[in-house]
């Protein structure tokens, strides 16, 4: 994996990596389980989102895409293939998207897949790591009737905050 040039410190380069994995993966896991004050703890104050036709403040991004997650009736973010250029308190990165997700419309299920990468710009402000702007750049989609079989027992579902087993407390 190429270093950055401020990568000089292999322990502290291992640190940021494992910092910037960790704030994607709690990027899937609030957009998923609809959950703002995790989301908005994710980007500086300052952070710049861009999807699409959109490019916005993070503040005002936040609360619009979860309206979105919201509106759907199951969503599943996967996020893969990370790449990092730590550059000291700065980096750039790159990572697959796979999103999965369900909605109705016209009174018939319908069921989606998301392909693309987020670009990111990351830097690190009092010892955290935090977005300071993040790109979709989508790369496929596809829809189609569903063929969910809800009515078969697969034992715990996911949903959204606060009723999601992730807010129980369990494995707290």
């Amino acid at each position: 994996m190429p270093k950055g040039q401020g990568a000089s410190d292999p322990l502290d380069a291992v640190l940021a990596r494992q910092a910037l994995h960790d704030l994607n993966a709690l990027y899937g896991r609030a957009l998923d389980r609809c959950d703002l004050p995790l989301l908005t703890s994710l980007f500086h104050p300052d952070a710049v989102a861009s999807f699409g036709i959109l490019e916005t403040s993070a503040a005002e991004f936040c609360p619009r895409v979860l309206d979105v997650m919201g509106s759907l009736k199951r969503t599943a973010h996967s996020l893969a293939n990370e790449w990092f250029d730590i550059r000291g308190d700065r980096a750039a990165g790159e990572y697959y998207l796979f999103s999965a997700f369900s909605y109705d419309a016209d009174g018939n299920g319908v069921e989606g897949f998301v392909g693309g990468r987020y670009a990111a710009q990351f830097e690190r402000r009092d010892g955290v790591w935090k977005y300071a702007h993040l790109m979709l750049v989508m790369d496929w989609n596809m829809n189609n009737p569903s063929t969910a079989q809800w009515h078969l027992r697969f034992g715990v579902r996911g949903d959204r905050k606060p009723a999601d087993l992730l807010y129980s407390g369990l494995f707290q």
